[in-house]
């Protein structure tokens, strides 16, 4: 990671008929200034658990030895102020990793600092994960697997991911829109990600692809353009149902993130020439980031790396 960096491998998932969903994320950290740091973070929501999402962070020097996190699984446990998680997760998935940033020079390029790919775009994850004395058994839950790193955050940023579509039960998106920082410019809404429909990808945004974007922590509509279509998207989450927490950021200073595992995401698909459909889920994720903080929301007091 140089002088300063960040890594991160994370898992994102929902249960098929319930209200279960998870979110763990295993991390690197170098500060411009400091040690490095390695960071598990278990997130989950569900029945048995409460009203808001559980949340699990431990700090460490250098990752435990047990631990593991990749395409096809995730292992790892954490304590944190009288709570305690374990997780122990497989991943399966038939699709080739998705790499969004085009074109691919990017990904060697100095802009932008984050660089992202879905190592398991749409996959299925079977295990278990305990979070203080509740077991919850993760069985074939669709969901997927994400790669990020990077020198710095980017100054604003919607992830999102979704399965499970009335209308077509087996397509998925993953969709990025980030805005960069340059010097004291920043820079309009970038799209970048894919929508799998009907065994097809298509790519949505890139560059010179400008999107209409209204992005908050709860609440995202958006016009992407796609090749000879539009997708138009709008994703819904409570506020008891998200997580609020701080990403540290290795120039310094931190980033307000809005997570939320469970969300609502309605699509319309617009071809240019032929019909097109509207769908909906109830297994969304949507995670919004920024660097201007989101007033109103207290972040989750958690261990800071």
């Amino acid at each position: 990671m140089g002088s300063g960096g960040y890594e991160s491998w994370f898992v994102s998932a929902r249960g098929p008929a319930s209200a279960g969903a998870l979110w763990i994320r295993h991390t690197r950290l170098r500060r411009r200034q400091g040690p490095e740091s390695a960071a598990l973070w278990c997130t989950v929501a569900g029945p048995g658990l409460g009203e808001r999402p559980v949340v699990v962070k431990q700090v460490f020097a250098a990752f435990p030895a047990s631990a593991a996190a990749g395409p096809g699984q995730f292992r790892g446990e954490a304590t944190m102020a009288g709570h305690d998680g374990r997780w122990d997760l497989a991943i399966t998935g038939g699709q080739p990793p998705l790499r969004p940033l085009r074109p691919a020079v990017l990904y060697r390029a100095p802009l932008p600092r984050t660089k992202l790919e879905a190592s398991v775009p749409d996959g299925l994850v079977t295990g278990i994960v305990e979070v203080s004395g509740h077991r919850v058994e993760v069985d074939r839950w669709r969901g997927t697997v994400g790669h990020n790193w990077g020198t710095e955050h980017a100054d604003c940023w919607v992830w999102l991911h979704a399965v499970g579509f009335d209308a077509a039960p087996q397509a998925w998106l993953d969709l990025v829109l980030a805005k960069i920082k340059v010097g004291p410019a920043r820079s309009p809404w970038t799209a970048m990600g894919a929508f799998s429909l009907n065994g097809r990808l298509v790519p949505l945004g890139g560059l010179g692809r400008r999107p209409r974007v209204q992005a908050g922590p709860g609440r995202l509509t958006a016009q992407i353009p796609a090749p000879r279509a539009r997708l138009e998207v709008t994703v819904t989450a409570r506020d008891d149902g998200a997580v609020a927490v701080a990403y540290t950021d290795p120039p310094g200073g931190t980033r307000a993130v809005s997570h939320a595992a469970l969300a609502t995401v309605e699509l319309a698909w617009r071809p240019r020439g032929e019909t097109g459909f509207t769908t909906s889920t109830g297994h969304g994720a949507y995670e919004y980031g920024t660097s201007q903080g989101m007033p109103g929301i207290p972040l989750r007091p958690l261990p800071e790396g």
